[in-house]
């Protein structure tokens, strides 16, 4: 009687691992095959143009799925909530030039973060132009 009730629990143990790992493994294997959105930011700065700063960002999408920029922040200085998504399509190379609404120092370094829909955040460290 006693090794039935070994084998029981045994097999009950066995059973609750597997049911456990399924879901694991298949999570797994599924973030590793899926590229969501990957942007390959090829070109960043901060400019002045006419009394206004604009930020200009050319970026390249090698993912799987279109990239939606929906804000954008300049780390301590402002956060910009876009009206309309900026969208990078799949493969595709997109320049965007969004309007900032601060002011800024010439020759200073500054922390960018892209908010993408998917919850993906790009983080790039530029220098805005010196001053002419």
């Amino acid at each position: 009687m006693n090794r039935f009730i070994a084998i029981i629990i045994l097999l009950s143990i066995t059973i609750t691992i597997t049911l456990a790992a399924a879901p694991w493994i298949t999570t797994t294997l599924n973030s590793l095959i899926w590229r969501p959105e990957i942007l390959r930011i090829t070109e960043i700065a901060i400019e002045k143009n006419n009394d206004k700063w604009i930020l200009k960002i050319k970026a390249l999408n090698i993912g799987e799925k279109d990239a939606e920029i929906y804000k954008v922040e300049i780390t301590g200085i402002e956060t910009i909530d876009l009206s309309k998504e900026e969208v990078i399509g799949m493969g595709k190379e997109e320049e965007i030039e969004i309007p900032l609404n601060k002011q800024y120092t010439p020759g200073t370094m500054y922390t960018v973060k892209l908010y993408l829909k998917t919850g993906t955040i790009y983080t790039s460290l530029i220098k805005t132009a010196p001053a002419k």
